[in-house]
């Protein structure tokens, strides 16, 4: 009996080594917001939300950059258009060096996805995200340094949007083989 679970044992470690064998590590951003800044209005007072609100961004540490396989983003925003004239609204996910105190001013940061949309009054709407990262693209750098900096902004062009913020995640895959020497 031993000895079976001795054997079950090695054979389930070495697959988890296997070359084949991909581990994910997922950061759910939405889980560093409080919930009341998760959705709000956007006018023409405040024509931008930032998240996290903090322009410096999250900071995402990786541990055993050398096994990173790719980087996936997703952000997801609900919109309505409340006001009376149309409104064009655009989501971008932009990265910075861990050292990066504004992900938005162009300093070191860079925009690695960007979509927009256009409501028309009362019209509803959906900007979604979902940007993967391999090595060559840019942005990979960055997340292969082992300590980077990651955010979303989302802007308005137009009177009123009411928007609620659904989805903001970070899910890294890493080949735990390559570790091995």
């Amino acid at each position: 009996m031993k000895r079976a679970l001795l054997v079950t044992g090695l054979l389930l470690a070495l697959a988890a080594c296997s070359g084949h064998t991909v581990h994910r590590l997922e950061v759910d951003l939405l889980s560093f917001l409080p919930q009341d800044s998760r959705q709000g209005t956007l006018n023409l007072t405040q024509a931008s939300v930032q998240v996290p609100e903090d322009p410096a961004g999250q900071e995402v540490g990786v541990p055993g950059v050398e096994a990173l396989v790719d980087a996936r983003f997703r952000v997801q925003a609900e919109l309505e258009n409340t006001g009376a004239t149309s409104a064009s609204l655009s989501l971008e996910v932009r990265l910075g060096p861990k050292e990066d105190t504004n992900l938005y001013d162009g300093n070191g940061d860079i925009r690695v996805s960007a979509q927009t949309i256009t409501l028309n009054p009362g019209e509803k709407g959906t900007l979604s995200l979902d940007l993967t990262l391999k090595e060559g693209d840019p942005g990979y750098d960055l997340v292969k340094s082992g300590a980077f900096r990651v955010g979303a902004q989302l802007s308005l062009s137009g009177e009123q949007v009411a928007y609620q913020i659904t989805q903001a995640e970070v899910v890294l895959r890493f080949r735990l083989f390559n570790l091995i020497p």
